[in-house]
């Protein structure tokens, strides 16, 4: 039998020579692992796993130098340190070297060498354990992290990610350039708050550690930072931060736990997105915004003192661009959604029945704790109430469109942009509906409109232009009401065979009988200053007069008050030809 170092074979047999040194190495043909027996410099001993590792027969291996299995310079390696062993000089138990099989491959092995005493002879056991497929993995595996490692340091957003103990292990060049805190700095510290705050305090990341986001987040961030809807237990914040070096810069950033396999917290990654520009460029709109509403209200204000005829011009020009320019804007888009709508509808639709299949085939399930996973899914959604509330809100929203455009195409009626200004016989009424659906914000808080449109025959007109004379006297209705609600009540009628009339009255605070002359004129008004300018009822009346007819008024104070428009059917020719 064989010791280690300094034992030895009990009772040996001084006569047994090399052949009894071969016979007890033998013993060792069980071992399942590769092993050498050798001294000087010859191999005395090989097991069949040798024979496997090397491709050479034992008989082969058997008398040939040991090194000259080994690559280069691991020859030398192996040679000298056997040596070493042999005269029990300190040498390592464990090293790796290189061999080559004779097809050529080279195979990474660690060798572990012992010196034994087997009678009076003293040789080495050395094991060789092939390490080539673990060198080739953690190879592959170094390849990949050093791939992924310049990946998220080359990516252009900044990132950074922080241990369980709140120490940065990584920073990377995007997040060095945008907080000009250079990775060396910070990693393996605690100051990655210090490039973003003037004081010490933490960061959405720590937060995440700390597990206290839902606690904290109104206190340091105002209530911005919401639940990601893509990675779970991720946050998403965005937010301006006075203490960035360049004056302060705005940021949307991002944060989520890093876990391992089991789900076992290592730490957290946070992001950060720099969108100063764009918070600058929604300033400068606003900005802009607010000089274009100056510039409109001193173009306004020098309309407004202008002749009659010239804010009649422009008044009108404007509501006719206006309602051009709402009908050409939106008309398109809403025709999108319209259509989108619809189909979205038959597509939700077919995902009921879809779904409504699949809950029928629910109880063919084979697996209980399936079928208890997706009682459970249907639970969380409360698919039922889905069912009842997806087609209520798909009705709503087509119902919504439609009233969009209803009042696109009031807009349209009301100014007649998509026809020519010319006199054209035309039906009244349809005027008066639009008008009443364009003016309905400014009329639905203060009074109840009842509608009496009697029939009435077409008449020559200028359609947008009489739309006006409508829309002011309404709108004068409405103004009238005070603080109590009340109610308008227009009509229409025929006179005669040559002449309509279409009354708009309210019970309202109704008109002084010593001012009823002066409300036709141009610039006088009732109202306080700033909230008229008095050409409403002047331009109504003249647009009147321009159509060959007249206004009528009655009114008494608390009695409320009657405008009476009376118009001609036909205009007298010379008028067509204007």
């Amino acid at each position: 039998m064989m010791t280690a170092e300094t034992s030895a074979v009990s009772d040996p047999d001084p006569t047994e020579g090399t052949s009894g040194l071969a016979a007890q190495l033998r013993l060792l043909d069980t071992v399942g692992s590769p092993m050498l027996a050798y001294r000087d410099d010859t191999i005395l001993y090989a097991n069949a796993a040798m024979e496997k590792l090397t491709g050479r027969k034992r008989e082969t291996l058997l008398g040939m130098p040991f090194h000259a299995l080994a690559v280069d310079e691991d020859a030398e390696i192996w040679q000298s340190r056997a040596a070493a062993r042999l005269r029990g000089a300190a040498v390592p138990d464990a090293y790796e070297i290189r061999i080559a099989s004779t097809t050529g491959e080279v195979r990474q092995v660690e060798l572990q060498a012992t010196r034994v005493q087997i009678g009076n002879e003293q040789i080495i056991i050395g094991f060789l354990y092939d390490l080539t497929m673990r060198r080739k993995a953690e190879k592959r595996e170094r390849f990949l992290l050093s791939l992924l490692d310049q990946i998220v340091d080359l990516t252009p957003v900044p990132i950074m990610v922080i241990d369980q103990n709140h120490q940065v292990t990584y920073w990377n060049k995007a997040c060095e350039a945008i907080t000009g805190m250079p990775k060396q700095e910070v990693i393996g510290t605690s100051r990655h708050w210090q490039p973003i705050y003037d004081r010490e305090r933490p960061l959405l990341a720590d937060l995440i550690i700390d597990g206290v986001v839902e606690e904290q987040f109104e206190s340091l961030y105002e209530n911005r930072v919401v639940r990601s809807g893509l990675i779970p237990d991720a946050y998403e914040a965005e937010g301006y931060f006075p203490s960035m070096r360049g004056g302060g810069r705005w940021f949307y950033f991002t944060a989520a736990p890093i876990r391992d396999l089991r789900g076992r917290l290592l730490g957290a990654v946070e992001t950060l997105q720099d969108v100063t520009p764009r918070h600058q460029a929604e300033d400068a709109l606003r900005a802009h915004q607010q000089d274009l509403e100056r510039l409109v209200a001193e173009r306004t204000a020098q309309l407004e003192s202008t002749s009659e005829q010239l804010v009649q011009s422009e008044k009108m020009a404007s509501i006719g661009q206006l309602a051009a320019g709402v009908a050409h804007e939106i008309n398109n888009p809403i025709g999108y959604v319209h259509s989108n709508i619809g189909s979205l509808d038959n597509y939700v639709e077919d995902l009921f029945r879809l779904l409504d299949a699949y809950e029928a085939a629910e109880a063919d399930i084979a697996s209980p704790e399936r079928r208890a996973q997706l009682a459970a899914l249907k639970a969380e959604v409360d698919i039922e109430f889905l069912k009842e509330d997806i087609p209520s809100l798909m009705h709503e929203s087509k119902e919504g469109i439609t009233r969009v455009r209803k009042i696109v195409q009031d807009l349209k009626d009301f100014s007649h942009a998509d026809v020519t200004q010319e006199w054209q016989f035309v039906d009244i009424r349809k005027g008066i509906e639009s008008t009443l659906n364009i003016v309905n914000n400014e009329i639905k808080y203060k009074a109840d409109v009842i509608r009496e449109l009697g029939p009435i025959p077409d008449i020559e007109c200028l359609p947008s232009q009489l739309n006006q004379v409508f829309m002011n006297l309404l709108v004068n209705a409405a103004h009238a009401m005070g603080d109590d609600r009340g109610t308008i009540r227009i009509s229409s009628r025929s006179v005669d065979e040559a002449h309509v009339a279409v009354e708009v009255s309210d019970n309202g605070c109704g008109i002084p009988k010593d001012i009823q002359k002066r409300i036709f004129d141009p610039f006088f008004t009732t109202k306080p200053i700033g909230k008229g300018t008095g050409l409403g009822l002047s331009l109504s009346y003249g647009i009147v007069q321009k159509h060959h007819g007249r206004i009528e008024l009655e009114s008494a104070p608390g009695a409320g008050t009657t405008f009476r428009v009376i118009l001609p059917v036909s205009q007298p020719r010379e008028e067509q030809g204007e």
